[in-house]
Formats: C-alpha cells, sequence, structure tokens
C-alpha cells in the first residue's frame, strides 16, 4: 500500500470537509428554497381562494358564484402551473368545478383557510381551501359553502431549483476559490522542505556541513536536529580519518624498514628454506606498506575532496605528474621502462582538484602496474567535450562475473591477487565526485583497459591523439 505524503493527506482531509459541508449546504438550501417557493406560491393561491370565496352566496336556495377573473389570470402568470377548483354547496353537493378535486381532504365549519398537499390525477398539488357561511336572501336559512383551488407544482419546482442555483453558485465559487488558496498555501508551507531535501539531494556524498537556509519556526527544530547529527556525523567521520592517516602514517616507515631488512636477507642467505620465509616476509610488508599507502591517500582525497575549491586543472599536467611519482619509487622501476604514453600536446582542461585528480590517476596506473607485468599504455583523447583516460595493460585480465565487482573497497581479481582492494575504490569516489564515470573492459589481445571520462571545460581542444 503506498504511503501518502502529509501534503496529500491534508489535501484528501480538505477535500472530504468540502465535499460534506457542501452536501449539507446543498441539503439546507434546497430545504429552504422549496419553502420559499411555497410561500410565494401559497401566497397567490390563498389570494385566488379568498377572492373567490368572497364571491359565493344563495338565493332562493341556490348557490351563486361569481368567479372573478383575477382570481385564475393571478395563478395563470405562469405558464408551467394547470389550475383547478371546487365549489360545493352546504350539502355538500358540487356547485362548479372538478367533482374529485380534494374529496379526500374534510373540510371544517370554520372561516379559516387551509393549505394541503394532495393528489389529483397522478399529479402533485397544492389545495387552498376555505369555506363561508352564508344565509339565503328569501329564506333566511344558511350553511357552509365550500371553496377549493388548486395548481400543480411545476412553477414551484422550477422556482426551488433557480434559487438553488442561485444560493450555491457563489457558495461553489467561494469553495473552489478556498480551495486553490488552501492547495497554494499547504504547497508553500512544505516548500521549506522541498529546499532542504533538494539540498541535501544536491550535496556530494562526504558533504556533510551545516544546512544554512532560513525555515520557518515549526521546521527549525529538524533543521536543527539534522545539523547537530550531521556535526556529530562529521566528527565520528574526522576522527576516523585522521586515526586511519596517522596509522597508514606510521605503519609507512617500520613496513619499509622490515622490507629492505628482508631484501638485505635474502641476499645474504644461502639456507632454501631460510629464504622462503624471508621472500614471504618480504611479500607481505610489501602487501601492508601498499595498504598503508592506499589508505593515506584515501584518507587525503577524502579530505581534499571536502575541503578544496575545485579549479580548471590540464589532465595531461595530471598524468605526468602521476607518473614521476611512480619513477620515484623502486618497487616500480621496471613497468615504467615499458610504459607508453600519449596525451595531447594542447591542454586538455576539466574542473578538478588537482592533488585528488593526481592521485585517482596514480591509482588506476598503479592498479595496473600491480596486476600485469608486461607493458602499460597510458593514453589521454579529448573528443565531443570530454577527456578520456585509457590505462591499458596486457595482464591476465579479470572475468566477466567480476568485472562489476572491482570498484567495491578492498574487493580483488582473487584471492591469491596482490594489491590492497582499494585503488580503483578510490579512483571511482574522485572521479563519480568530479562528474565523470569510470569503466573497464577488455583490452584486444589481451590485458584489461579502465576507461575514465571527465567532462571538459568549454573551450578545451577537441583533438585526437
Amino acid at each position: 500500500m503506498a504511503r501518502l505524503s502529509i501534503e496529500r493527506r491534508l489535501l484528501i482531509t480538505t477535500v472530504c470537509l468540502f465535499v460534506v459541508i457542501g452536501s449539507v449546504l446543498a441539503v439546507t438550501v434546497r430545504a429552504y428554497a422549496r419553502r420559499a417557493a411555497d410561500e410565494a406560491f401559497d401566497r397567490v393561491l390563498t389570494a385566488s381562494a379568498l377572492a373567490i370565496a368572497d364571491t359565493v352566496g344563495i338565493e332562493e336556495g341556490a348557490v351563486t358564484v361569481d368567479i372573478p377573473y383575477s382570481a385564475f389570470a393571478i395563478l395563470g402568470t405562469s405558464r408551467l402551473n394547470r389550475v383547478f377548483y371546487r365549489v360545493t354547496a352546504p350539502d355538500g353537493s358540487l356547485v362548479t368545478g372538478s367533482p374529485i378535486l380534494g374529496l379526500d381532504i374534510p373540510l371544517a365549519n370554520e372561516e379559516t383557510l387551509h393549505l394541503h398537499d394532495a393528489v389529483y390525477r397522478g399529479d402533485a398539488v397544492r389545495i387552498a381551501s376555505v369555506q363561508r357561511y352564508r344565509a339565503d336572501t328569501v329564506t333566511g336559512t344558511g350553511g357552509w359553502i365550500g371553496v377549493m383551488v388548486a395548481e400543480t407544482r411545476e412553477a414551484r419546482r422550477e422556482l426551488a431549483g433557480q434559487l438553488t442555483f442561485n444560493a450555491m453558485l457563489p457558495a461553489v465559487t467561494i469553495a473552489l476559490l478556498a480551495g486553490g488558496l488552501i492547495l497554494v498555501s499547504v504547497r508553500s508551507a512544505f516548500s521549506p522542505l522541498r529546499l532542504i531535501e533538494s539540498n541535501l539531494r544536491a550535496r556530494r556524498p562526504s558533504d556533510l556541513s551545516r544546512i544554512d537556509r532560513e525555515v520557518p519556526v515549526e521546521v527549525s527544530a529538524l533543521v536543527s536536529a539534522l545539523n547537530e547529527f550531521m556535526d556529530r556525523l562529521g566528527s565520528v567521520l574526522d576522527g576516523v580519518k585522521r586515526v586511519t592517516a596517522d596509522a597508514a602514517h606510521q605503519l609507512r616507515t617500520p613496513l619499509a624498514a622490515i622490507q629492505a631488512q628482508a631484501e638485505v636477507g635474502l641476499e645474504e642467505a644461502e639456507d632454501p628454506q631460510t629464504r622462503r620465509r624471508l621472500s614471504r616476509i618480504h611479500h607481505n610488508a610489501r602487501e601492508a606498506g601498499l595498504l598503508a599507502n592506499m589508505l593515506l591517500s584515501e584518507a587525503t582525497t577524502l579530505h581534499r575532496l571536502e575541503t578544496q575549491e575545485r579549479e580548471i586543472v590540464d589532465f595531461g599536467d595530471a598524468i605526468r605528474n602521476a607518473l614521476q611519482m611512480l619513477r620515484a619509487e623502486s618497487a616500480y622501476t621496471s613497468q615504467m621502462y615499458s610504459l607508453t604514453l600519449a596525451t595531447h600536446d594542447a591542454p586538455v582542461p576539466v574542473e578538478a582538484e588537482p592533488v585528488v585528480l593526481r592521485e585517482m590517476v596514480r591509482n588506476v596506473i598503479e592498479n595496473a602496474f600491480i596486476h600485469a607485468a608486461g607493458p602499460t599504455t597510458v593514453q589521454l583523447e579529448a573528443v565531443d567535450g570530454s577527456a578520456t583516460l585509457k590505462v591499458m595493460d596486457r595482464g591476465p585480465g579479470i572475468p566477466d562475473a567480476e568485472k562489476g565487482k572491482i570498484f567495491q573497497r578492498f574487493v580483488r581479481g582473487g584471492a591469491r591477487q596482490p594489491g590492497s582492494g582499494l585503488g580503483l575504490a578510490i579512483a571511482k569516489d574522485v572521479v563519480v565526485a568530479f562528474g565523470g564515470r569510470i569503466s573497464v573492459a577488455d583490452r584486444v589481445g589481451g590485458g584489461l583497459v579502465v576507461e575514465v571520462v571527465l567532462p571538459m571545460i568549454a573551450g578545451g581542444q577537441d583533438k585526437d591523439v
């Protein structure tokens, strides 16, 4: 089940509240509109009944009635309504009008006017009934003469509908405007959270600086808690980096001494078993020294990524500086003699931190030196706005199943493979931080190709090597 955001929950709750209020309002307005329509038409209906009642009389034992034109002229103003009437004598006999109108309505011998709802020939009608006592002008005897006037409800329903529509139209308009304002207000209220989210997503993985934005009071507690958490996390990570760097730095000297002593021992030892032991000591010291160098390189790289500003750097210079550092290490003397370098004569500008870029190149080339004893080719190309570094060796290569794992920390091509398992992992972190990508592929004829692609700065020359 998908989780709803707070914003959506508020909007759904608001819509439901508007629907409930609107339904209650519509029912109430409809009821008042019907009542108002009934009151308006009832006045006309009662006026018509009273006008007829005022004309009835008894002469020589017969009931006389003179229905005025105005009595029905008023009712006839609506083209929708149909009008019916009935006048009865004191004995209940029909004098004029419809013989079946209001037969189910009892008549009280009083002059009070009454209104009734009834059905006449299948149509709902409203009936006004009134009685008048009249005496015979000749004999003096008298009785109650009944008058009923009825009209159908079409005009009442039309008027009620118009009143309902006229009353609900402003309410619906106001509701839509209020809904729009509520939507804008809710989105505006949550915009600080979106700004914080975009700020955090746009950061580099190593950026743990404080969130420095003006936020509402309700969000300030969250921002304060995030800042405190990032401060604590940054302190812990800084401590770990310092310990790692210090440990790696302190280990380099004794490991170099052990390696040197093992080399001296190998030259002087004559016993085969002793030479094997010294050879293992020399190998392990070299591996430990390599790991210490990598840990120190990682600490330096991450620190400079976090603290140093980026600048425009010549990718070719970074490659040459990395090779100069490798030449200073006696362990790679033979590989340096078999290395082929192909770079641009013109600068290849990229946006990076110079020391970090140099360390990244050094790690990639050193990885080739460690795993491949054969010749190595370092090639730099600038094509279509991208600077591409290719480090190609003639080593044993990597199985396809292992290619996706070699950029993970402490992962090597096999348990017996040399190296620390950190070089390519550090290189990937740097390349991603500089907005590029890194990949590996098999080299034609055997070996491995490590390809690093970084975006060039506009104005860089796009010329193939």
